[in-house]
């Protein structure tokens, strides 16, 4: 598949030249590449020794680089050819080995290409970022066992090269170092044949696949601590001299503490910038970054209608409550106006049925009459 375009990819057929298949204008066209140079030219070997003559071959494993311009393309008879996707012909051709080339793949960051090849060798090769052109780098291989490879790839920041054997009753894995050449690990599966395998994009995760259907995945072993500690506890693996802070045990006021608190909780949190993976990032330039694709947001009239007649009826209804609560408080207050009137002219007919009593008892004149002055 191309790297950037989703409607274009290549493929290697099967004793045939390869082609490039693009679907961009709605229909699908096909594009051949070529095998060979169309005249003999000289290509160089890994020992640098020139070839004049090329015999007639297929094309086995394709590859594209970086940025989708050049496509490497390893042949039955052990050459490696630059191809130009523009033109369609091949640039570079350089014979790496006498036996036909099994596969290769262009790291992450289109600057080195690791080729398999039936000599059970492994070799990685730099390449130029002006010419495209590989060179050289290291060679990997079983020098005891002589064992074949089924399949080679990068790791997630291409600093290792992992293998998988093609041993029929051993699965393993071989990690070495691309820079320095040597091997750091050897990983031991079960007793199945190894058929593929990749390493995992952001993780130092890789999985492969059995003869049997099996599928292995191999990651690190974490040691797991399950006891409750503190949030800012560490763990010390040696003893180590403890420095008290000079304000470690002060004794803080209370609103102090809440001021902080209030502090932290004003400070802005910036949510539009983020951290990339750097698994992601194809340039080794600190100041180069991958563009953020997002879907626009459009701000249109039928939007703004939208929102005013969502505010319309939030006014509404904010004035609906107010008169409710209006005319219940009205309510209330006739209900309690009515209640001391009633208590009032209660009390005075009580007043007025103890005074008739008196009159009664004692006549009218005791009752009117007033105290003298001695």
């Amino acid at each position: 598949m191309h790297p950037t375009d989703n409607f274009k990819f290549i493929a290697a057929l099967f004793q045939d030249a390869p082609v490039i298949v693009d679907m961009n204008n709605g229909k699908i066209e096909r594009y051949e590449l070529p095998n060979d140079l169309p005249v003999e030219e000289d290509g160089a070997s890994d020992k640098d020794q020139v070839v004049k003559e090329k015999p007639s071959s297929y094309t086995t494993s394709v590859s594209w680089n970086k940025n989708g311009d050049r496509i490497y393309a390893g042949t039955s008879k052990g050459f490696l050819n630059v191809i130009d996707v523009e033109s369609r012909k091949i640039i570079h051709s350089m014979r790496i080995t006498s036996t036909s080339i099994k596969g290769l793949q262009v790291s992450r960051k289109g600057r080195d290409i690791v080729v398999n090849a039936n000599d059970r060798i492994i070799r990685v090769y730099n390449i130029s970022e002006s010419t495209s052109i590989p060179k050289l780098q290291n060679k990997f291989q079983d020098l005891v066992n002589r064992i074949q490879w089924n399949q080679v790839c990068f790791s997630t920041d291409g600093e290792f090269i992992i293998g998988g054997s093609a041993h029929k009753a051993e699965h393993n894995i071989y990690i070495w170092d691309k820079n320095m050449g040597n091997l750091v690990k050897i990983l031991e599966g079960p007793k199945e044949p190894l058929d593929d395998l990749t390493w995992h994009p952001i993780r130092p995760v890789i999985a492969s696949v059995s003869t049997y259907g099996n599928i292995h995945i191999w990651a690190t072993s974490r040691d797991e601590n399950w006891s409750a500690f503190a949030p800012d506890f560490i763990e010390l693996e040696e003893n180590l001299e403890y420095e008290e802070k000079e304000d470690e045990f002060d004794v803080v006021p209370e609103e102090e503490v809440t001021k902080r608190k209030q502090d932290d909780e004003d400070i802005k949190v910036d949510v539009a910038t983020f951290d990339g993976i750097s698994a992601f990032v194809d340039s080794e330039d600190d100041g180069e970054l991958d563009e953020i694709y997002h879907l626009p947001t459009i701000h249109t009239r039928e939007d703004d209608q939208a929102a005013d007649e969502v505010a319309r009826k939030k006014r509404k209804e904010k004035r609906k409550r107010e008169k409710e609560k209006e005319r219940q408080i009205a309510s209330s207050s006739i209900t309690m106006t009515s209640s001391v009137t009633t208590v009032t002219t209660t009390q005075a007919m009580q007043k007025g049925d103890i005074k008739e009593e008196f009159v009664e008892i004692l006549g009218e004149a005791a009752v009117d009459k007033k105290p003298r002055m001695w």
